[in-house]
Formats: structure tokens, sequence, C-alpha cells
């Protein structure tokens, strides 16, 4: 997958509109009841970023940053303010055998509806990984840009593995592949609309 390890600006994401989606298939049968399917086993979140442009200098950057992606050619990161934090998150117990875990952020945890998300897009320098609750800070690395803890030991049995805190971004590319900038006035400019989706690994 083509990805640029690099961070869309934080002062136009400020101001963005959306979140998380999903993908359900519904039938309605003859009696009035549904039939529902997820099609989707993680979320895929779209956004729009028109609303964080307040200025000329943003909007030079923007330029900038849609002729480098080369429009939807290549995915960046993005930071989502409203979900940008893991704190205490358990995301694995060791079997004495596994060496590598996916960090995930868990929704409604205290519940068995729960969901685990994937985070694959760390903040480098933010993560802090405990065993069994003791902060360790050896004998494993972490992969900012896939979120994978490996451990050069495998943790033991019944070992509780977890983050007590992190940050990530969202991987995601733009949507449109054409630039369409209004001149409304002097020195000021618009995008209608400049839709951003995430991507997914394959």
């Amino acid at each position: 997958m083509s990805f640029h390890e690099v961070l869309f600006p934080e002062d136009i994401s400020y101001g963005s509109s959306g979140g998380p989606g999903f993908n359900t298939s519904i039938i309605e049968l003859a009696s009035g009841h549904e039939q529902r399917n997820s099609n989707w086993s993680e979320q895929k979140a779209k956004y729009d970023v028109s609303h964080g442009i307040k200025t000329r200098d943003q909007m030079e950057d923007l330029l900038d940053f849609f002729y480098a992606r080369k429009g939807r050619a290549f995915g960046f990161r993005f930071k989502d303010w409203m979900d940008f934090e893991i704190i205490d998150q358990v995301i694995a117990v060791g079997d004495g055998v596994t060496k590598t875990f996916q960090i995930i952020k868990r929704y409604e945890p205290d519940t068995s509806y729960y969901f685990d998300r994937p985070i694959r897009k760390l903040v480098p320098g933010t993560t802090t990984l405990a065993l069994n609750g003791a902060v360790t800070g050896s004998g494993f690395l972490i992969n900012a840009n896939t979120g994978i803890v490996t451990f050069t030991t495998a943790p033991a049995a019944g070992v509780q593995i977890s983050i007590p805190q992190a940050e990530f971004h969202v991987p995601v590319r733009f949507d449109i592949d054409d630039m369409t900038i209004t001149h409304d006035d002097w020195e000021t400019m618009s995008w209608p609309t400049i839709p951003l989706v995430e991507i997914k690994p394959r």
C-alpha cells in the first residue's frame, strides 16, 4: 500500500468533521422483520477537513500537502481530535509462546458487546508498555507504523500485557483527485469539500 508517514496539518484537522463508520446489509422480510449482516470487521472513518481552513497560509499548506500526496494516490496520518489516546488498555495475555501482539483500543470495555479496534499508527515516543501492571522499558520493540509489539522473549503464560498510555493517528487518504479552490474575496479562499477516508492494510 502506498503510504507516506507524514501527518496532515494539525491546525486544519482540528476543525474537521466526521468519524467512524461501518457497512451493514439489511434485508427486510415480508413479515416486517429484519436480517442484518455486518460486512466489515473493522470501522472505516470518513472526514471532511474543509471547515478547518481559516487562513491563506493554511490553504497554501494544504496545497503543498495535496500535491505531495498526488490526490488519492498516497495515504498519510491524520489526527482525529475526538479519539487519539489509549489509557490503561490490556492488549493480550501471554501464553509463553507468542512474541508479537497488535495494540488495540477496546470500546465499551465493561460489557460483552465490546469492540476491539486495531491501532496501527502510533505517535512515536508516546507509548508505554506494562507487564502485570508494572511499566517496563526493555525486552520489546514497538513499531509505530504498524502498532505491533515484538518481545525478545515471549511473555510467560498468564502475564497481562497492557498499554498504560499512547497516542495514535488514523491512516487516511484524500477521497478526491481534484482540488477546487474558490476565491471568495481578497486573500480569502475556500475549498467547499475536502473528503478523507480511512484506509486498511492488505
